[in-house]
Order: structure tokens, then C-alpha cells, then sequence
């Protein structure tokens, strides 16, 4: 023993600890701010809620999967809670930047808890389907509390709430391939 204590680990195939590199930090925060912005850049009324599900949970499951980082979710979420309270990114609900925060943490718990599976296609493309359907509960939880109507509850509450769940899953894939696909190719050029 050197005195030196070994970064705390949640298992051997994914170790996590509370050290971060300001160019991490910056990754992480700039993927939230990248969501934000592309969400504006293509903002097409396609009549599908969370159809923005797709590049954003593409990011968060990105930023979450590749960084060692405990908060490497909630980074990224504060990231694009941020970018949604600028003026020429804010849209017209008040709450965005709320509905922005929420998959972060649940992210975050995730892999603290099943660290075993972080590895796993699927379970990466389930965490970005709920992750996203966070958004529904918070609008949800914000109309029966503010009163202030949400236009995707219009056909009712199933409908939001499945579609948020399928297009954060095909985020959630999306985000997935580009890790694992990654981490493989790093894995052939150190044999």
C-alpha cells in the first residue's frame, strides 16, 4: 500500500467516482446545450410528442455511458436546463427548463445502482425511453398543479406518454450504438 486511496468503484466493468476534468465538464455541459439548440434548429410541429427524444436522449445516454463521472447525467441535464432559459433558445413553456433537468438524476441513479448493466444495448435503450417519459410526468405534474395547459395532452394521457417512451428508446439506441461502437473500436486499436 502506497497511502493512496483507489477511486471508488460500483464494479469492475464500470468504475465511477466524483473526479472530473474541466474538459469533461465541458463535454457534458455542452451536450445538454447542443440538445437545446438542435431541439430549436429542427422545432417542426410533426403533431408527435416527444419526437425531440430521439437526438436528445441520443446525447444524454452519450454523455452518461462514456463518462466515469457520478453526475455525468445531471451535468448534462443542467447543461440543457441552462440552454433553455437563454432568449433565442427559450421556447413558450415557462417549465422547459425543469422538464430538461429531470432525466439527468434518473440516469444518474441508474447506473449508481445497476452498474453491471451499463454496458447492455438494451438497458441503455430502456433508460433512454425513461428517461424521456420524465418529461410527460413533469408536464403532468405541472398542469395539475399550475393549471397551465401542455398542448401533447390533447389527445388524452396515454398517447404522450408512449410516444415519449418510443422516441427516447430510439434515442436511447442511437446513443447506445455510437457508445458501445466506440468502446469496441478502442478495444481492437490496444490489442
Amino acid at each position: 500500500m502506497n497511502g493512496i486511496l483507489s477511486p471508488k468503484t460500483a464494479s469492475k466493468t464500470f468504475p465511477t467516482d466524483w473526479t472530473l476534468k474541466w474538459w469533461e465538464a465541458l463535454l457534458l455541459f455542452g451536450g445538454g446545450v447542443m440538445a437545446v439548440v438542435l431541439h430549436r434548429a429542427f422545432d417542426t410541429s410533426l403533431g408527435l410528442p416527444g419526437h425531440h427524444g430521439m437526438e436528445w436522449m441520443a446525447l444524454m445516454i452519450l454523455g452518461r455511458a462514456s463518462s466515469r463521472f457520478r453526475g455525468a447525467g445531471t451535468l448534462t441535464s443542467i447543461g440543457a436546463s441552462f440552454a433553455s432559459t437563454l432568449p433565442f433558445l427559450h421556447g413558450e413553456n415557462p417549465f422547459t427548463w425543469l422538464f430538461y433537468l429531470l432525466p439527468g438524476p434518473l440516469m444518474d441513479f441508474a447506473f449508481r445502482y445497476f452498474p453491471g448493466l451499463a454496458n447492455k444495448t438494451w438497458f441503455l435503450v430502456l433508460l433512454g425511453g425513461l428517461g424521456h417519459v420524465t418529461k410527460p410526468i413533469g408536464q403532468l405534474t405541472m398542469n395539475l398543479i399550475t393549471g397551465w395547459p401542455f398542448g401533447s395532452f390533447r389527445y388524452g394521457i396515454a398517447y404522450p406518454f408512449a410516444s415519449h417512451l418510443l422516441f427516447g428508446m430510439i434515442g436511447g439506441l442511437i446513443g447506445a450504438l455510437i457508445v458501445l461502437g466506440i468502446q469496441r473500436a478502442s478495444n481492437k486499436s490496444s490489442q
